[in-house]
């Protein structure tokens, strides 16, 4: 590893080339290794106002989610904390497709999608239970199922949508959509979605990715990052019907009127452009906010 007076940098390493996240391809100037690919996204998004709407919107649409969550505290939940890690999951996604990493940053999504849809599930099962006054009994047995499901790691995403749909958290349409999405996700989960991948050669020609760069490097592709855009704007829409359906005072708050005023901001510079505008603003309206 490279050694200055200060210590080791690592991500400029000079012994290990596919670890120096700064490495530019020689053969492609879209493509090199992560922070490179990340600062040209930077430079881009100066130039194209389209870009700004996948980058800018999502940025704001992550940092919205925080102010939300950020305040939320309750004594029992069942969906709290998996709605802050679908917080660290978003970033961890912004982060991968701002870098190149396509395909890994919609799997992290697909994490997300499936941990907020099973909180919903168990936070409306606990609900139900409070309203109806139950016993010890019941309760230790809903508590067993959810940390049973921790500790499997697995569970019935669209039986859980229908069910959510079917004790009213979700409308019919919603419940069409989530499978929808669902299903766009776990493409790029059980499938190579990004196998043949085009880069423009320093020739100007358009060749395949593996022919002309190392396999490690990612690249700038605009229709992808486009694609993993509106799917992250779709799952933060998910994660802010489970804000609305479950914490509604969360909006009410200092930082959930600021997290209100950066949505509806993003939706009024990119209306044509951010594709769930229409289910952003039903929810708020729902909420009253």
């Amino acid at each position: 590893m490279q050694q200055e007076e200060k210590g080791f940098h690592c991500l400029k390493c000079d012994m290990i080339k596919c670890l120096n996240l700064y490495e530019k391809s020689e053969d492609s100037f879209d493509a090199g290794q992560e922070l490179y690919v990340y600062g040209l996204l930077g430079v881009r998004v100066k130039n194209n106002g389209v870009l700004s709407a996948y980058v800018c919107a999502n940025g704001k649409f992550f940092n919205a989610s925080c102010f939300l969550l950020g305040r939320l505290h309750e004594e029992k939940s069942y969906l709290i904390e998996i709605l802050m890690q679908a917080v660290r999951d978003f970033k961890a996604s912004i982060f991968l497709g701002f870098s190149g990493h396509y395909r890994q940053a919609m799997q992290i999504l697909r994490c997300a999608f499936e941990n907020i849809i099973s909180g919903m599930y168990f936070q409306s099962d606990f609900v139900a239970l409070l309203r109806e006054k139950a016993d010890k009994e019941d309760l230790a047995r809903l508590e067993n199922r959810f940390n049973e499901w921790k500790r499997q790691g697995r569970g019935d995403i669209r039986k859980s949508i229908e069910v959510l749909r079917r004790i009213s958290i979700l409308d019919l349409n919603e419940e069409r959509e989530y499978y929808k999405l669902y299903d766009l996700l776990s493409r790029f989960v059980h499938t190579p979605k990004e196998f043949n991948v085009y880069v423009k050669h320093k020739s100007g020609e358009d060749k395949l990715k593996r022919e002309i760069i190392c396999p490690a490097s990612t690249y700038f592709d605009e229709g992808h990052l486009a694609e993993w855009s509106n799917a992250f704007q779709n799952v933060f829409v998910v994660l802010l019907k489970a804000v609305a359906a479950f914490y509604p005072e969360a909006f009410k708050t200092d930082s959930g009127e600021l997290a209100v005023k950066m949505i509806r901001g993003m939706i009024s510079q990119f209306p044509d452009k951010i594709l769930v505008s229409a289910k952003i603003g039903e929810i708020l309206q729902k909420a009253n906010v």
